[in-house]
């Protein structure tokens, strides 16, 4: 499985929950998307052309199967217009201190 994390501006949640419709994905994490000072006063500066709601960015998370990423992505590329899209590997059966996630070092 794939973690594909995008950061979407606020205007466009309704393009990205259509679009997640559309692809089968009914499950998302949204989250506000911390901003560094620079990017604050670049938002300050924009302030006066847009308003707050309009720049504010939200970052979305969602689980899709490896099979399913390069045209899961290329939708919510050319749907929603991230400012960034990140893919994460996600292997639901790794846990922590499992013989799989081990690694044996031999002399």
């Amino acid at each position: 499985m794939k973690i594909i994390e995008a950061v979407i501006m606020r205007s466009a949640l309704d393009d990205f929950s259509r679009c997640a419709r559309q692809l089968g994905i009914f499950g998302f994490d949204l989250s506000e998307e911390n901003c560094t000072l620079q990017d604050h006063h670049q938002r300050l500066a924009v302030a006066s052309e847009r308003t707050r709601n309009t720049t504010a960015r939200l970052k979305v998370d969602f689980a899709v199967l490896d099979q399913e990423t390069k045209p899961t992505v290329h939708a919510v590329l050319e749907s929603v217009h991230p400012d960034s899209i990140s893919i994460f590997k996600f292997d639901q059966d790794t846990r922590p201190g499992s013989a799989t996630n081990r690694t044996a070092i031999h002399p």
